[in-house]
């Protein structure tokens, strides 16, 4: 669950940044953005004791565990268990409260003050999300899944859209031969090897080489230059920018969470996905390109 919270905390990280452009000209709410921090500072406090609190009932299921293998009486332990659980479930319950609150502020008070309200409690989150994983109760889930439908609307409201195949002029006649087609097709490998680029990242134009490779076997020089020809306009026209990691990392996000990996893989996962997160920051999408490249290889 680590790296899937890492992941879904890196999503709604580039899609807030993705729209930063969008909201700087509207000034954030003071007193919006102060109700957010203090919600974020109430939540995580919440957080810590439930965890304390965990910590607490694990150590009675032990103290139980011992005294019945010994035929004594836990009646005692058990109610303080009880006891446990309630507080736990009404935490719970004041958790998912507190993220019910914090979205509605954020609504109301903008893009801009969602921006530095989030950006604020980035850090103390991501730590955060390793004392949850053990945890994970069905209340939790529901936060969780909260959480991520919000990052699949802000995605979806202004997030990077998929590569779509570049249009060029449909090629006259036939008077085409493998002389004029293979420069094209070496020009884009050339071109994808030099950004970094990876099948996945062409969108629809990830077939077009399959196409015009296909098509010369068949002596169809046409539809092999016309192929050749989008594929190599399309792969020039791609920019590894913040939108770009943003989208990849959201294909590679549902991976992950679609089926479960070793631990050594996860870690890597969590690790790596780290890694992007300051090259992101630090506007080097480049180098954020190739870690999440390495990644990709590890999901394959």
């Amino acid at each position: 669950m680590r790296t899937v919270g890492l992941l879904l905390t890196l999503t709604c990280l580039f899609a807030l940044v993705a729209c930063k452009d969008k909201s700087e000209s509207s000034p954030a709410d003071p007193a919006a953005l102060k109700a957010q921090q203090e919600l974020v500072a109430r939540r995580d406090a919440l957080m810590s004791q439930r965890k304390k609190l965990e910590g607490e009932r694990d150590k009675l299921d032990e103290e139980i565990k011992q005294i019945t293998a010994k035929g004594g009486d836990a009646t005692e332990l058990a109610k303080k268990r009880a006891a446990l659980d309630n507080e736990i479930e009404t935490s719970g319950s004041d958790l998912s409260s507190i993220s019910t609150k914090i979205d509605q502020v954020v609504a109301q008070g903008g893009a801009a003050a969602g921006l530095a309200g989030r950006e604020a409690s980035m850090a103390t989150r991501e730590k955060q999300i390793a004392s949850r994983e053990a945890t994970f109760t069905d209340r939790e889930r529901s936060i969780a899944q909260r959480e991520a439908a919000l990052a699949q609307r802000e995605k979806e409201t202004c997030g990077a859209v998929a590569p779509m195949i570049m249009q060029v002029p449909a090629p006259k006649g036939s008077n085409y031969t493998r002389r004029d087609i293979e420069p094209l097709l070496g020009r884009a490998r050339a071109t994808m090897t030099k950004k970094g680029l990876q099948p996945g990242d062409l969108g629809p134009a990830a077939n077009l080489e399959g196409e015009s490779t296909k098509a010369m076997r068949d002596n169809d020089w046409g539809k092999a230059y016309l192929a050749a020809a989008q594929l190599a306009a399309t792969v020039d026209a791609i920019k590894v920018d913040r939108n770009f990691i943003g989208s990849k990392t959201a294909r590679l996000q549902a991976i992950v969470r679609s089926s479960k990996r070793d631990e050594a893989t996860q870690k890597q996962l969590a690790d790596g996905m780290t890694d992007v997160m300051q090259k992101f920051g630090d506007g080097d999408f480049a180098a954020a390109n190739r870690k999440l490249n390495q990644l990709w290889a590890l999901v394959k």
